[in-house]
């Protein structure tokens, strides 16, 4: 190469796909596709958890219920209830007491695509994410968090399915 030419850096689509043991797209492009393509929680027949009012949970806002030795946190997002297992599967952290984030798709260097708004459970010990409606790990292809079903009643009381 002389001093005028310059060595064209490879873009993304230049590169070939890497097996990283997610296949050849990128985790979170696989990630991505796990948590849209994810089915709605099951109740597992063990009863329900009454919560409280709707009113009392805020969009945005969490409330921490506690039965026995499960703990279970439910969330407003954007006027719609979620229950989410308040264990972290990584180091057993209070997950719950995490922050509610949005992430970020996969684009171009300088560029952002929000993703997931409000629905992004960050574990307060070491930062991993979890969506808060489908409890899956946004950071690998197997990780997942129990969720559980949320009904709300004629009284306005809000109450998990566990």
């Amino acid at each position: 190469m002389n001093g005028n030419e310059q060595e064209k850096r490879p873009t993304r689509e230049d590169l070939p796909g890497v097996n990283n043991g997610f296949g050849t797209e990128s985790p979170l492009d696989y990630a991505f596709a796990v948590v849209e393509k994810a089915e709605a929680p099951r109740a597992r027949g063990r009863g329900k958890i009454e919560v409280g009012l709707a009113s009392e949970i805020a969009p945005g806002e969490k409330k921490i219920v506690e039965e026995g030795a499960l703990s279970i946190g439910v969330y407003n997002i954007g006027g719609a209830f979620f229950a989410i297992k308040n264990v972290c599967p990584h180091a057993g952290a209070p997950l719950c007491q995490g922050h509610i984030q949005t992430t970020h798709r996969p684009s171009e260097v300088g560029k952002y695509d929000p993703a997931l708004e409000g629905r992004v459970l960050r574990c307060p010990w070491h930062g991993w994410e979890f969506d808060i409606v489908t409890g899956k790990g946004l950071y690998d292809t197997k990780s997942r968090v129990a969720t559980y079903p949320v009904t709300i009643g004629e009284d306005g009381k809000v109450r998990v399915q566990i």
